[in-house]
């Protein structure tokens, strides 16, 4: 769900809604560091999705993508180090990849035009 968040940031933001540079799988941007890069040039908070050391520029994807990917596609073996119903490995990876969502969409919320100057109206966004 945190990447959830910021993909449809990424994907609905005017700043990047319509950039033709971004790439997009059946019209939706998902996040990588390409789309990522590109999002923190047109003003979206992206480093907020950085852990310590990490950066945009490199082949092998930020933990906060690298995450969101191996979740979604039900790859979580390397994330768990326990068999009971709690793990406190996943607990803590969870954690930190819910901590940087929530500080990208409040720097993103307190500083997006979309926002600031009222162009989403009834929870709709500006087409």
């Amino acid at each position: 769900m945190s990447s959830t968040a910021v993909e449809l940031i990424v994907n609905r933001d005017s700043r990047t809604r319509k950039l033709t540079s971004l790439k997009r799988i059946a019209g939706w941007a998902t996040i990588n560091n390409q789309n990522l890069r590109i999002a923190k040039e047109h003003g979206l908070p992206v480093d907020a999705l950085l852990g310590a050391g990490e950066d945009l520029s490199g082949a092998n994807p930020i933990m906060f993508v690298l995450l969101r990917n191996k979740v979604a596609h039900g790859e979580i073996e390397p994330f768990i180090s326990d068999l009971s119903d709690y793990d406190p490995n996943a607990e803590k990876l969870a954690t930190e990849h819910e901590a940087k969502m929530r500080k990208f969409v409040s720097e993103w919320y307190n500083t997006a035009p979309d926002v600031q100057e009222g162009r989403i109206r009834k929870h709709e966004w500006p087409k």
